[in-house]
């Protein structure tokens, strides 16, 4: 997600990944016409770009997990947007205004893409490859970091990253994969509290771990103070699914625990942790605006039966806006 100065919001939705339904995914543009505070009117919700290539990979992973549109950010004047597979190829897209055009294409599954202001350059991670890239304008990505493997074997799996304005450095969220492999296992031997965020220095292609025991974080912000906000999408690997019909025979997790997930707060000044949200659906995508997180919920087959907070319930993907508390306040 990416809000615009006029308050617009810009989405991009992976798609739902079913059999037949393969080019459902969108890039849309979202606007507050009657000013209610939300984007739910149907006139409020304007495809820039429509039918795009969207893919279930349940069959690699045994869970129900959807590629395709993927990370957007802002920098340099323009917006650019992923459109990203497992294993890759990816497709990286320039928006501006309603004209959408591509920017450059890479290897790999370029999940996020990020700009640092300082060094004027765009950056990216491969959640396929386990790497942190740097994109240029119709040349590709080159390598900045190959992450080496975990104290347990598994693959670190980068999923997203930003600029870090206190130190200049790139913060990336690792997810953390199977010590099985992708492929391997049956798709829930993730370790708890595994993951965590490194900073990453481009100029001398190292890094260095700044939070540690989170379990499997998306997506993050950082505040210019350097307060970091960050995602964890659930607590638990739940009923592993390989066959896509099998999302149907009843109310299951399919593979990640349905609504266990939480926002975190991490003032690294004084190393205080809080917990701002939490019963929140496999969140995906975090967004920071004028004091307010717009947070990307539900990611999966949208309309399987899915277990709720308050008994069975339907996927569905929404976005939820929190308000952040003062510094220093607990929620």
């Amino acid at each position: 997600m990416h809000l615009l100065p006029s308050g617009a919001l810009l989405v991009s939705e992976a798609g739902t990944g079913a059999p037949g339904d393969e080019l459902s995914g969108r890039l849309v543009r979202l606007e507050d016409r009657n000013a209610d505070g939300d984007y739910l009117d149907a006139d409020e919700q304007r495809p820039l770009l429509d039918a795009q290539p969207s893919k279930n990979i349940l069959h690699i992973v045994r869970r129900d997990e959807v590629f395709g549109m993927a990370g957007m950010a802002e920098g340099d004047g323009m917006v650019l947007v992923a459109l990203a597979f497992f294993g890759g190829p990816t497709s990286v897209l320039r928006i501006d205004g309603d004209k959408v055009t591509p920017w450059t294409s890479a290897h790999g599954n370029l999940n996020d893409v990020a700009f640092d202001p300082r060094r004027k350059q765009w950056f990216a991670v491969s959640s396929t490859s386990d790497e942190v890239v740097r994109l240029r304008p119709n040349a590709g990505a080159e390598r900045v970091l190959k992450v080496p493997p975990l104290v347990n074997g598994q693959d670190p799996v980068p999923a997203y990253l930003r600029h870090d304005p206190s130190t200049g450095e790139l913060l990336v969220t690792l997810f953390t994969g199977s010590p099985e492999g992708e492929e391997g296992g049956l798709g829930v031997e993730l370790i708890p509290r595994a993951g965590g965020i490194i900073a990453v220095d481009p100029d001398t292609k190292r890094f260095r771990w700044i939070v540690t025991g989170l379990t499997v974080p998306t997506d993050l912000e950082v505040d210019e103070d350097g307060t970091i906000y960050v995602l964890e999408f659930c607590d638990a690997f739940l009923d592993p699914v390989a066959r896509h019909e099998d999302l149907y025979k009843g109310p299951s997790h399919g593979g990640f625990k349905r609504f266990s997930g939480r926002l975190l707060r991490i003032e690294r000044a004084i190393g205080r942790v809080a917990v701002i949200a939490d019963g929140l659906d496999t969140p995906t995508n975090l967004t920071l605006a004028n004091g307010v997180l717009y947070v990307a919920e539900g990611m999966g087959t949208p309309g399987r039966p899915i277990p709720g907070p308050n008994g069975p319930t339907q996927l569905a993907g929404f976005i939820e806006r929190i308000a952040l508390p003062a510094a220093g306040a607990v929620p």
